[in-house]
Order: C-alpha cells, then sequence, then structure tokens
C-alpha cells in the first residue's frame, strides 16, 4: 500500500516547481529574456504535468474500487 506522503509526492513537486517559477520570474537579477520567460513557461508545465499525475492516480484507483465492487457483487458480465 502506498502511504500518505507517497501519494502526495507529485502534488509537493507541482507546488515546488510553481515556487520555483515565481521566484525566477520575480528575481531582480535574472534578465527578462525569452529564453527565461520559456523556462518559466516549462516550469508550469512540468508542474501541471504532476498534478494531472496525481488527479489520474485517484481516478484509476476509484475506477478500480467500482470495477472490484461489481465484480464482487454480481461477477463479471461474462460470468452472468
Amino acid at each position: 500500500m502506498v502511504d500518505f506522503n507517497e501519494r502526495h509526492q507529485p502534488v509537493q513537486l507541482a507546488d515546488t516547481l510553481r515556487a520555483l517559477a515565481r521566484t525566477v520570474q520575480e528575481h531582480q537579477a535574472i534578465p527578462r529574456t525569452a529564453h527565461v520567460n520559456l523556462l518559466i513557461a516549462e516550469l508550469r508545465t512540468a508542474a501541471w504535468e504532476q498534478t494531472d499525475q496525481h488527479t489520474l492516480h485517484y481516478v484509476l484507483d476509484e475506477l478500480r474500487a467500482l470495477h472490484d465492487d461489481a465484480e464482487s457483487e454480481q461477477g463479471c458480465s461474462r460470468c452472468r
């Protein structure tokens, strides 16, 4: 079984990536170039991807539970 901390690591990483993007964007010593803007956008995209992965994990868990419940209650449709 996966513990609470392992399941929330993608969210924590996403938060960290967003914070890094904000820090880079707001830091006075970092020049405002197209390359830096691209890096910031890529950090934010990576953060969303981590959040999506976390969400997908929960959706798959719920689908698995629904399948297990349906199978335990009445057998699979091929068995009926």
